[in-house]
């Protein structure tokens, strides 16, 4: 299964424990969010459509951001993957 799937699948599931009433730290502790996996996950991710080149504006950052998300990546993971760059436009 590839990452951008992986994630999405894992966004599905916890909406849908969500949905059953199961709260979000016992989710987030099944599925280990903040684990290196996923970050690598979105590292991989980005490569492939990027180029795993940092974002140099703002409005890259966003666009960068806006797939991830799309992909099922939290903001914590895509926030490590990204780093905390402040960019300017």
């Amino acid at each position: 299964m590839c990452a951008g799937c992986a994630a999405t699948a894992r966004s599905t599931f916890a909406a849908s424990w969500k949905e059953k009433g199961i709260d979000r730290s016992t989710i987030e502790r099944w599925l280990d969010v903040g684990s290196r996996d996923w970050v690598e996950d979105v590292k991989r991710v980005n490569k492939k459509k990027f180029g795993g080149k940092q974002p140099a504006s703002l409005a890259e950052r966003v666009k960068q951001t806006r797939f991830l998300q799309y992909r099922g990546f939290t903001h914590e993971q895509i926030r490590q993957a990204l780093g905390n760059n402040d960019v300017g436009d």
